[in-house]
């Protein structure tokens, strides 16, 4: 099935937007149901239609396709691009492919959704950026952490003032997976893929939820690496080389004289998805944990002396983000959720014109970050983060 001839189509009063998801694999599941999903909860001003699965295998994509919902497959990424009635290209695939995929989209004027991090080096990502703005085409980045419900309103907190000013971050990113040594390599232990190991992968998500949740930019940061096991089975009764970290913890200095520290893992036993950021400010505190994702923790100052202490808000009512186009007061959403409001916001962003983040603007900042905390690793000190 092909939509080249329903360029035009419209549901009722609604036009449609047309996604091509290239890539299927896990990022491509949680995409795939998000483009589901958003027109059944949420009242948007287009009609969402996941349109074509792009794969390297025709079979495999077929597979995907049907089951994610798509209406077709293919193996021919530049019959896609060349289809005006496809709108948004949506890049689901390892990292090393975000540049290549994105540019050839880009140059193809389709809009742009992106997995993080943005892309493989600072150079890479400004391109991409600069592409973006010339061709006047709308992007965005997957930090879809930003849009759970207790992040979005700690962010709202921040932005009224209710900590005050923001002094310091404490975010970590805890998980198992690599911690037993039998477990076979993947691109995701290869540098040639993936750029990075828990740096790239889970310190990407702290730098964004910083930005986005105090609005700081980082001015220089000091980091150390270490990988645990260099060797890994490579699942064909060989080995291959693990030349990533498998656990990254950098200090960081903001302007404006706040400092962070920050801690990625992907070998800390027990910890499946602990993705904790800790933010301090002059009159209060909160604390978010992705592992107890609708609740968020907050201390206040101007709480009654003899009240004083944490609280945990459960951000599942009606006057929570998100929260009233799901279930009842106090009946939580999941992981799959967050990728769900982040097309959401795209699709309204795309109709009035209104900014969206995080776009190609913000995947630089972050990889302007994850490069410099490499580079500090290398040279042993402070490095700025330049941009």
């Amino acid at each position: 099935m092909s939509l080249s001839s329903q360029s035009n189509v419209a549901v009722g009063d609604q036009p449609v937007l047309a996604v091509a998801m290239v890539g299927h694999a896990f990022m491509g599941r949680a995409h795939g149901n998000a483009y589901r999903q958003a027109n059944r909860f949420f009242d948007l001003p287009m009609r969402v239609v996941p349109a074509v699965v792009v794969g390297r295998d025709q079979v495999r994509a077929e597979a995907a396709a049907h089951k994610l919902g798509f209406l077709r497959a293919t193996t021919d990424l530049a019959a896609v691009l060349a289809d005006p009635a496809i709108h948004v290209i949506d890049v689901a695939t390892p990292n090393d492919s975000h540049h290549a995929i994105a540019m050839a989209a880009l140059a193809a004027k389709k809009h742009v959704l992106c997995e993080k991090p943005l892309a493989m080096t600072l150079a890479q990502a400004k391109e991409m950026q600069a592409l973006a703005k010339k061709q006047k085409v709308r992007v965005g980045l997957w930090h879809n952490y930003r849009r759970a419900p207790a992040v979005a309103l700690a962010a709202k907190m921040i932005a009224r003032g209710d900590l005050g000013d923001v002094r310091q971050v404490r975010a970590v990113y805890l998980q198992d997976w690599l911690s037993d040594a039998s477990v076979p390599a993947s691109w995701r232990t290869n540098k040639k893929t993936c750029g990075s190991g828990a740096h790239g992968d889970l310190n990407a998500h702290l730098i964004d939820l910083t930005r986005a949740l105090t609005g700081l930019e980082f001015d220089a940061v000091c980091g150390m690496q270490q990988t645990f096991t260099k060797v890994r089975p490579d699942g064909a009764g060989g080995t291959a080389k693990v030349d990533v970290d498998d656990a990254f913890c950098f200090l960081a200095k903001f302007k404006g004289g706040a400092i962070g520290t920050y801690e990625a893992t992907r070998t800390a036993p027990g910890r499946k998805n602990h993705n904790c950021i800790e933010i301090s400010g002059t009159a209060g505190s909160l604390r978010w944990n992705l592992e107890r994702m609708n609740e968020l923790e907050v201390f206040s100052f101007a709480d009654a002396k003899d009240g004083q202490g944490f609280r945990t808000v459960m951000c599942m009512d009606g006057v929570h983000p998100y929260a009233a186009n799901w279930w009842p007061d106090g009946h939580i959403v999941g992981y799959e959720h967050t990728f769900v409001h982040h097309v959401v916001d795209f699709v309204r962003a795309l109709h009035s014109g209104e900014p969206f983040a995080p776009d190609f603007t913000d995947g630089v900042a972050v990889q302007a970050v994850i490069e410099a905390a490499l580079q500090s690793v290398k040279s042993a000190s402070w490095v700025k983060v330049m941009r």
